[in-house]
């Protein structure tokens, strides 16, 4: 027989489950609202969509690996639902990169015409040296303009790089709506971004500095038309990423050593008219003109010798001149045409050399893109002649700047580097094309950082040095 106490407790215990009933229903009812108003919004951005700026043609780089392919379909369900959903159009480059076009161009162009970049991060986008390229630009871009335009966001486990550590990302295993945040990231301000610059300056320097034969391509652009002759060419002062690739060459004089460079080669006869020789429609017409004019002039000499009754020429040597001059005509015209080239290559050797030394910069002129360019070298040269300077005097010990005090030694030790000097500048003089070009063998001793592992200067001259030595 229940007493009282126990319909009590029943009482109390039928209370408290109508209220935590009460409060789960409340928890519900609140989770449903905050998600019908994300819901919400989701469906009004839709008629939201950023403007782009002045320079820009895209809102969002994409960068991610294309191996394995999963991860390159994920990539293009992105594109498909940012360009669907919200509106945002998508620089994606398996779809909108131009074939047959210099991949890192490509990637510098596309970033700088972009507002954001996202970068699909994991394991093999990680090992990619080309979304290793588009992390180092687009985080340089944004230390430089002081605006944030990264946007990661985690599509599978990795281990991120030191960079990445300092920004928050977007989780897409744990089930986060990626497509929303990265929307979301447009309407906050994103300016302050100071405290990213110490994390990027530890970067490079433990990317170990710049290599000593990086080249740096700026290309020539073709003037406007005139009437008399074909369209000039030139070289223009330097874009924002051009500077930016320049300056990351490591001379700080990289950027004043081109525009002397440029002025020289726009003064050029070589430049102004480039399109003769290398444009086929204007040297088939200069040819065809050339050509009637000497066929033309030929006849009117014919014509007066018959005139004169001298019959110095028959009908087959008129024909095998006619065919002859126009051939030796168009061949005079390329061969003064590479004159013409050597001689602007001679003048920037000749302007690059009087300061190497003190800006490790080198600049050529060539014209095997079909497009004049000016390649610009930073070489470092110090440590080369160095290490020459030691062959020349024998090693110094650690920390003597001269190898004694005495007057003399240090005027022999002043002789002996103006030696691995004079080695080092003869050497270039004789081989500047060639420093230029994919020829230089691949290093055995890898004693200085080089581009593309290629040998250094005195490792091409140490036998040279050791046999005069001996």
């Amino acid at each position: 027989m229940a007493t009282s106490n126990d319909r009590d407790i029943l009482i109390q215990v039928e209370e408290d489950e109508e209220e935590d009933f009460e409060l789960t229903q409340r928890r519900i009812e609140a989770e449903r609202a905050v998600r019908e108003e994300e819901a919400f919004k989701r469906n009004t951005l839709k008629l939201d969509i950023p403007k782009l700026p002045d320079g820009k043609t895209h809102h969002l780089f994409i960068s991610h690996s294309n191996d394995p392919p999963d991860e390159e379909e994920w990539a293009e369900e992105l594109v498909n639902t940012m360009e669907r959903d919200f509106g945002l159009k998508c620089l994606w480059p398996k779809r909108d990169f131009t074939p047959g076009h210099d991949v890192g161009s490509l990637i510098q162009d596309g970033i700088m015409k972009s507002m954001k970049v996202v970068f699909i991060l994991s394991p093999a986008s990680m090992e990619s040296q080309w979304c290793k390229y588009e992390r180092n630009f687009a985080f340089g871009i944004s230390v430089e303009t002081n605006e944030n335009l990264i946007i990661p966001v985690m599509l599978s486990q990795c281990d991120f790089p030191g960079i990445l550590k300092t920004l928050n990302y977007i989780d897409v295993p744990a089930g986060e709506d990626y497509a929303f945040k990265i929307r979301r990231c447009f309407d906050e301000d994103t300016r302050a971004f100071d405290y990213l610059v110490p994390e990027m300056m530890k970067h490079w320097k433990d990317e170990k500095g710049p290599k000593s034969g990086t080249v740096v391509k700026i290309l020539g652009e073709r003037n406007l038309k005139s009437i008399c002759r074909a369209p000039a060419w030139s070289f223009r002062d330097l874009d924002q990423h051009q500077r930016y690739q320049l300056r990351q060459l490591g001379s700080k004089f990289a950027e004043r050593v081109y525009y002397g460079a440029k002025d020289i080669a726009n003064n050029s006869v070589c430049m102004k008219y480039y399109s003769i020789i290398h444009s086929r429609c204007h040297c088939c017409g200069v040819c065809c003109c050339s050509t009637v004019f000497i066929i033309l002039l030929t006849l009117l000499l014919v014509c007066i010798v018959e005139a004169l009754e001298m019959r110095m020429v028959d009908g087959n040597s008129f024909l095998i001149t006619c065919a002859l001059v126009p051939l030796l005509g168009m061949g005079l015209v390329y061969i003064v045409h590479l004159q013409l080239e050597k001689r602007l290559r001679a003048r920037l050797r000749t302007y690059s050399m009087e300061r190497v030394f003190e800006t490790n910069i080198l600049i050529n002129y060539n014209s095997r893109a079909c497009k004049p360019n000016l390649d610009v070298m930073y070489y470092d040269l110090q440590p080369c002649m160095k290490y020459l300077s030691d062959i020349i005097y024998g090693p110094r010990e650690t920390g003597d700047t001269f190898p004694g005090r005495d007057r003399e030694v240090r005027s022999e030790w002043r002789g002996t580097r103006n030696a691995g000097k004079g080695y080092i500048f003869s050497f270039i003089k004789r081989n500047y094309d060639f420093l230029f070009g994919d020829s230089v063998e691949t290093t055995v001793v890898d004693r200085h950082p080089t581009a593309q592992k290629h040998k250094c200067i005195c490792e091409m001259l140490e036998k040279q040095v050791r046999q005069r030595q001996i």
